[in-house]
């Protein structure tokens, strides 16, 4: 883009009026027979629209023009900001009120988190992850005791009658039943996915006294989401502990339960569904095509 400059010749695009230059202001007089004033008439005939365009990189507004010439920005409020932040998961360019902001969405913020929730869990011994959730469970202890708030079975030892067992369990499976439990992070973003597609499902379905997070009844589809920790994702637990074990037992059986009742099971790993949500999505696209 070459500037407006008055003291080369001129040529009226309207009329293919010319004169030697504009240093006196002939030219410019002579645009009021057209109606326009000089800066209109550049705007209109002379520049491009991308040569007009604001300095700032996430600005699509037009600047003015002072002499003839583009303004670099299009108001003072662009003139003074910075450089665009940059998001830490995505690399999109945005504004934020903070500089210290690291995301460019609430996604984004919620991606970063689990990114930093795995590194800590790989940059932690597995001596080390023992004594911080040994400590957690104390702490909790700690402030049950001093609000006087024991839970449920505190002191109570040794191993419970079958009927007791089942007591605890019936009034576990009414609570999943009546939607009592508040569903997880990665529950949620399930969900919504699933609202997205408007596909037909029911959220804490019990089956033969196990419950099971999503059903797609249409389609004889249950989906899991399974917590890292919980379920001892072999990503981050290659070597599970003796509870996680038991709970990994507990998965089989359930996956045998979903199958001996005509139902296809899928599981996905916490850590793909934060941080890999387009491969879940492939693989649940793909099971509702199969049906």
């Amino acid at each position: 883009m070459k500037p407006y400059d008055a003291t080369k010749k001129q040529k009226c695009e309207i009329c293919h009026f010319e004169i030697s230059h504009n240093k006196q202001g002939w030219f410019t007089l002579h645009l009021k027979a057209h109606g326009l004033t000089l800066n209109e008439y550049l705007i209109k005939y002379y520049y491009h629209e991308d040569d007009l365009r604001c300095s700032y990189e996430l600005c699509e507004k037009l600047v003015s023009l002072r002499r003839g010439k583009p303004k670099q920005h299009c108001s003072t409020s662009c003139a003074a900001k910075g450089k665009p932040l940059q998001c830490h998961v995505c690399g999109t360019k945005f504004e934020a009120q903070h500089r210290g902001t690291k995301t460019c969405s609430p996604d984004c913020a919620k991606k970063l988190k689990a990114m930093k929730i795995v590194e800590w869990h790989q940059s932690m011994s597995e001596q080390t992850k023992n004594e911080h959730f040994t400590k957690i469970i104390k702490k909790t202890a700690k402030t049950r005791k001093d609000n006087k708030t024991p839970s449920w079975n505190s002191g109570k030892t040794g191993i419970y009658s079958e009927e007791t067992i089942e007591k605890i369990r019936a009034a576990t499976l009414k609570q999943m039943k009546d939607h009592v439990f508040q569903k997880t992070n990665i529950e949620r973003v399930m969900e919504e996915y699933l609202l997205e597609i408007k596909v037909n499902y029911k959220y804490s379905f019990i089956l033969e006294k196990r419950q099971f997070d999503f059903l797609l009844a249409e389609h004889k589809l249950i989906i899991e989401c399974d917590g890292d920790y919980w379920h001892a994702n072999p990503k981050f637990y290659p070597d599970p502990q003796e509870w996680q074990v038991e709970r990994i037992k507990i998965d089989h059986t359930k996956n045998e339960i979903a199958q001996n009742n005509g139902y296809r099971i899928a599981r996905f790993w916490e850590d793909d569904i934060l941080n890999n949500f387009e491969y879940v999505k492939c693989i649940i696209n793909d099971l509702l095509a199969t049906t």
